[in-house]
């Protein structure tokens, strides 16, 4: 009898002959190779636009400093550049992504560039306790346009209040020049900021690019902005060379959201005012909830900084014109020069007056006014000093009033009734505005130019020290 595992070796021993694969095996397998790399690519590719995604979400102010590059355009432009022929044309724009240098970048990002040389200040304006710009001419006065681009119209910025400045680029304009040229500046953040007076530029990245806005060849006055809107008096004038706001017979109120370029007359306060043809101005001032326009025939109108509404005027015991005094003729920076408009309360309620009699001899009588019911009725303060001539006057929430001239400053802790004169080395010649950034902290601008520095006070307005700028 045969062994049965004879056969089963026999079988286990025999040379195996593979079967062929089913028909399309191997197309098969390369179409799952090529899908697998496909499924890779777009792993990376998602990768990267995460990254891309993130790096965008950086805070605008933070990009523009590092897009800012050391050369003259980065600290300021000029009116020579004829590029801004086009309002709606950007300047010096950043480099793309794409276009940027291969190179590692350093461990320690470049900071902001320089301020320009010999920087005159014309404005200033503070989006809280510590950041602000201040707007004037740099470089030769007179000599603007290439080769050098940044000797006109300048910004400096600073985040640590005053106590070191940078450059900040400035719309491609020069200084006042009848119809043409800026020499205010307000910003609302660090993004949304405007350059005006006569002409209106708007930037809405930090600076970075400047549109000039089309006014119909009317001047703006003045610009201030507050809640949710920006506003604006757009005036018909006929002042040249740096009296830019001489000779302005009618004004129009005019607003726009902060973050956009479409303005419109102002419900209410956009119908042009006027004195018969006399030279004229407008006061404006804005609150946390609701803005005031002292329109030339001393009429005063209100209205909200929360929305695009109304305005109407305020009624009282003198209506239709419950104002002590007529704004007058405009002074050289637009401002009125007859009736100063402040606010000093958080409160839309509270605004002090001061009506100003014509300077002579150095000298001008200032009278007082506060009101505590948003300008339906006015209470007569004491004079403030007669040395002098008003420039500009501001409030602060505690109630205090401080009055810039071009005799010095002069503050008042008890709604007018008593007042002070501003020590520390004060400039000669006085000044040309004060605003209070809080009750304690205030900057001033000299009215001497050539001082190349703001004057700054942490006291509440009693004493003052100058920052140079740069």
């Amino acid at each position: 009898m045969a062994d049965p595992r004879d056969d089963l070796d026999a079988w286990m021993n025999a040379q195996v002959q593979p079967l062929p694969p089913p028909p399309g095996t191997f197309e098969l397998i390369r179409k799952r190779a090529r899908r697998r790399k496909v499924t890779r690519a777009a792993a990376a590719a998602a990768g990267a636009a995460a990254v891309i995604a993130v790096i965008a979400t950086v805070p605008r102010l933070v990009i523009t400093q590092l897009n800012v590059g050391p050369g003259p355009a980065a600290r300021g432009n000029a009116a020579g550049d004829t590029s801004s022929a086009s309002p709606h044309r950007h300047h010096h724009a950043s480099p793309s992504p794409s276009a940027l240098p291969s190179t590692p970048a350093p461990a320690t990002a470049p900071g902001p560039p320089a301020a320009p040389p010999n920087f005159q200040a014309t404005s200033v304006t503070f989006v809280g306790p510590h950041t602000g710009y201040v707007l004037g001419q740099a470089g030769t006065p007179g000599h603007c346009g290439p080769p050098d681009l940044y000797i006109c119209t300048s910004i400096a910025g600073t985040s640590d209040r005053g106590s070191t400045w940078h450059g900040v680029r400035a719309p491609v304009t020069g200084a006042p020049s009848g119809p043409a040229g800026v020499s205010q500046v307000r910003f609302y953040n660090t993004s949304d900021g405007w350059a005006f007076g006569p002409q209106l530029w708007a930037t809405h990245d930090g600076g970075l690019h400047w549109t000039r806005i089309r006014t119909h060849g009317l001047r703006v006055t003045a610009l201030e902005t507050a809640g949710q809107r920006v506003f604006a008096v757009w005036a018909q004038c006929s002042g040249g060379g740096t009296d830019f706001a001489a000779g302005c017979t009618t004004s129009a109120l005019y607003s726009a959201s902060p973050g956009g370029d479409q303005w419109a007359a102002v419900p209410g306060a956009g119908t042009a005012y006027s004195l018969g043809g006399a030279a004229n101005s407008s006061a404006l001032v804005l609150t946390g909830s609701r803005g005031y326009l002292l329109a030339p025939d001393g009429t005063l109108l209100s209205g909200p900084v929360t929305s695009a509404g109304a305005w109407q005027p305020v009624t009282g015991t003198a209506s239709p014109s419950p104002a002590p005094c007529q704004p007058g003729a405009a002074q050289a920076s637009g401002q009125p020069s007859g009736a100063l408009l402040a606010a000093t309360t958080t409160t839309p309620a509270g605004l002090v007056l001061v009506c100003a009699s014509p300077a002579a001899g150095g000298a001008q009588a200032k009278t007082i006014y506060t009101s505590a019911d948003g300008g339906q009725t006015w209470q007569k303060a004491a004079a403030a000093p007669a040395a002098g001539t008003t420039t500009s006057v501001a409030g602060t929430t505690t109630g205090r009033i401080i009055l810039a001239t071009t005799a010095g400053l002069e503050l008042s802790t008890d709604g007018g009734a008593t007042w002070t004169a501003g020590q520390g080395s004060l400039p000669s010649g006085g000044f040309s505005y004060a605003g209070m950034t809080s009750p304690t902290q205030g900057v001033a601008v000299p009215a001497d130019t050539a001082q190349h520095a703001v004057w700054f006070t942490a006291d509440g307005g009693q004493t003052w020290q100058a920052s140079p700028i740069p």
